[in-house]
Order: C-alpha cells, then structure tokens, then sequence
C-alpha cells in the first residue's frame, strides 16, 4: 500500500515509483496472507479446542482482527482503482470486524473478569483499528454513511481505551515479552483514524490533525 501511494499520489509524483514495484509487492503480501489463512484453518480444523481457547484469552483474543485488517489493507492496496471494487466486498469484510466488535466491547463493558479495566493491554488496539481501516477503505471506495458509523464507533471506544490504558493497574493482564512490538498500536490506531477521517471529510483538517 506504501508503494502504491507514493506511485499514485500527486505530492510524490517526482519520485517516479514505477507501478510494478507495488504489484509484485500486492501479490507477495496476497500470497503470504493466503497461506497464513490455510495454516491458521488447518488449526482450526485439528485443534479447534486451542483456537476456542485463543478466543477466550484477554490478549489473543485481539488479534482475530488482524485477518480481517489485512484484507481490508490488501483490497486498498489492489492494483486497480479502489472505487472500482463492488462495494459488496466491503461489506463481506467489515461484516466479522462488526461481530467481533458486539462481542470484544461487549465483554469490556459488562463481563465481570474481562472488563476493560481488568484486561487492558496495548494489543486491544487491535480492536480499534480495524474501524478505522475499514472507514477509510470504505470512504476511498465512495461510500458515506458506515464508514462515518465505523470511524464514530472506533473513537468512542479508542478515547474510552485510552484513558483505560494510561490508568491501568499493575495486576492487569501484562503482556508477554514476545508481544512486545504491539506497543506500536499506541502510534498506529491514531494514525489510521487522521487519515480516516481526512478520507471521509476530504480534507486534511484540524480534526485529522
């Protein structure tokens, strides 16, 4: 997708990206998710009981997201125009990121050793970022009304995260060590929803800023 700006975008036009350096690179990244998906499948399939396990963890949990946030960047970055794509694709994407919103929230907000406050930890921003990226796709690809909802939905729960993440206390859930590089998110998620919202109100305004 970075390539594919800087080929696409007038403001980096001068550095004359050629167009094949970002398809050889889409087909790579289309490759590599497809066989993460079939490995991940085949897991589901011989060790149903781990992934059932996974879901109920309060860090593993996060990263169901992550599938969908993958082909939600994939489908931005295809090599031919975004507002091309059906916008039923769209939908068959951001359909599981709204279910797995009703049900991460709603643990959040009401399920005893899994509040928020009991569980917070930087990967929950997983859960937030797919709003975001899918407002964003979804604006790119001329649709109006859900991408606001999305992005409305994202930064409710992103400010309510927030706050959460900067007042936890030291018996919260912690991270393990190999999960580390997550710390990112607190960069990311903020980043994701400026250029969202830049998308959607089509400008770059003191909002995005």
């Amino acid at each position: 997708m970075l390539w594919k700006t800087l080929q696409s975008e007038p403001s980096t036009a001068f550095l004359r990206v050629h167009p094949a350096v970002s398809h050889v690179l889409w087909w790579i990244s289309l490759a590599l998710t497809v066989i993460v998906s079939i490995t991940y499948l085949l897991k589901v399939v011989f060790y149903f009981e781990a992934v059932r396990r996974e879901f109920h963890h309060p860090v593993r949990v996060n990263f169901f997201f992550a599938p969908w946030i993958t082909c939600l960047f994939l489908v931005k970055g295809v090599p031919h125009p975004v507002w091309e794509i059906h916008h039923v694709v769209w939908y068959l994407l951001m359909a599981p990121i709204f279910w797995l919103d009703i049900k991460i929230y709603g643990q959040w907000m009401s399920s005893g050793e899994r509040r928020l406050s009991k569980v917070a930890n930087p990967s929950n921003h997983l859960a937030i970022v797919g709003n975001f990226v899918g407002a964003l796709l979804g604006a790119r690809m001329g649709l109006r009304e859900l991408p606001i909802f999305f992005f409305a939905v994202g930064f409710a729960h992103y400010v309510v995260l927030f706050v959460t993440l900067y007042q936890r206390l030291p018996t919260n859930m912690q991270l393990p060590k190999d999960l580390h590089p997550v710390f990112f998110l607190f960069v990311a998620a903020p980043s994701v929803a400026s250029m969202a919202w830049t998308r959607i109100s089509g400008e770059f305004s003191d909002g995005a800023k």
